[in-house]
């Protein structure tokens, strides 16, 4: 499972960013076409979630993987042998977008709740995380080369080939048995006020929402907040690979840290640090600032990345588990789509990243209130 799930963030994140350049798709269609195709299927991806979790609950992620797999080679290989753009983002929205919400984390987090015991979810969470981060230092360059050798419109295929058979692959060794197969009652629907009536859920779900629109703005942006500076982009690229790399402890051992320490307490330490990280890139224009954003920002981003994961599985994991995560991503999903973009319009209006870095900042300390609050809600 975790191993499916690297390969769709490969296909659909890493890889993709590599199609979209000038070198590539970006050459035969414009930027704004593929942003907005690309940005599209992270929303409906998001709103497609709680449908998605909903359907774990009762019957696994067995189907979710195929379909997934189906849906995603399909949109590779229309994306592949597009001539138009309306087709570009036919094949965004409507088979990637869905592929993706049934291939990333959301249904993988859904199925450790179901599958895994109790005392061993914070292992297999920390599993998932860690094998999950390896899609961008192995799809980055094995795109780069597929693309030298058979151009982009092979290489969009031949990556839609092997997310089919990753996603056949991981079906066959899943359990066999389904959430709801021995149910003799209907699980009641889990409705939005749910999460208004619970504050503890409400809380925690603001803080997912803000940390997720922040990081996302600031992974999309990170690059051009130093090119602004003067840096060259080169660079700056190579230190966002290995602020990549230096997640990889953290998606480890949070979850592991998490039985002697509360993960809502490792939430509020990495936003903190993010915090700390974000005020290298707003105030230092040195060397010595940029490497301290790219180096602080890695070792925390990797912390937060499972905390979402283990703190609703130690508090909701159950029947309708898959439900209450699917609504919750819904809502982070889209608000993240949509950040990203307000950041940009926020630049150019500005004509700086200064003020909206400093709104990131804002979005990360305030999610930290919240997580805080939901903790005392917990107790």
């Amino acid at each position: 499972m975790s191993i499916f799930v690297m390969v769709a963030f490969g296909v659909t994140l890493y890889a993709m960013s590599v199609l979209l350049t000038e070198d590539a798709a970006g050459g035969e269609f414009s930027i704004s076409l593929l942003s907005a195709g690309f940005g599209g299927s992270a929303v409906i991806a998001g709103l497609l979630a709680p449908r998605i979790g909903a359907h774990a609950d009762d019957h696994s992620i067995r189907g979710l993987t195929i379909l997934g797999g189906i849906l995603g080679a399909a949109g590779m290989v229309l994306f592949a042998t597009a001539q138009s753009g309306w087709v570009v983002l036919i094949a965004f929205w409507a088979l990637l977008g869905p592929a993706a919400g049934m291939a990333l984390y959301e249904p993988a987090y859904v199925a450790v709740g179901h599958w895994v015991s109790e005392n061993n979810r914070n292992k297999a969470i920390a599993l998932l995380s860690l094998v999950a981060g390896f899609a961008g230092p192995l799809f980055l360059p094995a795109t780069g080369v597929l693309l030298d050798g058979f151009g982009w419109r092979t290489t969009a295929a031949i990556l839609g080939v092997v997310f089919l058979v990753t996603a056949i692959g991981a079906s066959l060794v899943y359990p066999k048995h389904k959430p709801g197969e021995h149910r003799e009652y209907a699980l009641d629907r889990v409705r939005w006020s749910r999460f208004f009536n619970d504050h503890r859920l409400l809380y925690l779900t603001i803080a997912i929402v803000l940390t997720f629109a922040a990081m996302n703005s600031l992974i999309f942006h990170r690059v051009a907040v130093f090119d602004e500076q003067g840096f060259d982009v080169g660079t700056v690229a190579v230190l966002a690979g290995i602020s990549g790399l230096l997640t990889f402890p953290g998606r480890y051992l949070m979850p592991r840290a998490a039985s002697q320490v509360e993960a809502t307490t490792l939430f509020t330490v990495a936003c903190i640090g993010i915090v700390a990280s974000l005020s290298f890139a707003i105030w230092g224009t040195t060397t010595v600032a940029m490497v301290a954003f790219f180096v602080l920002f890695g070792i925390f981003f990797g912390v937060l990345l499972p905390t979402r994961a283990v703190i609703m599985n130690g508090w909701y994991a159950g029947e309708d588990y898959g439900a209450i995560m699917g609504k919750q991503w819904a809502v982070a999903a889209v608000v993240g789509g949509i950040t990203p973009w307000l950041v940009g319009a926020m630049r150019d209006t500005l004509g700086s990243y200064t003020i909206p870095l400093m709104v990131l900042t804002a979005m990360v300390a305030i999610a930290a209130a919240f997580n805080t609050a939901a903790a005392t809600r917990s107790r």
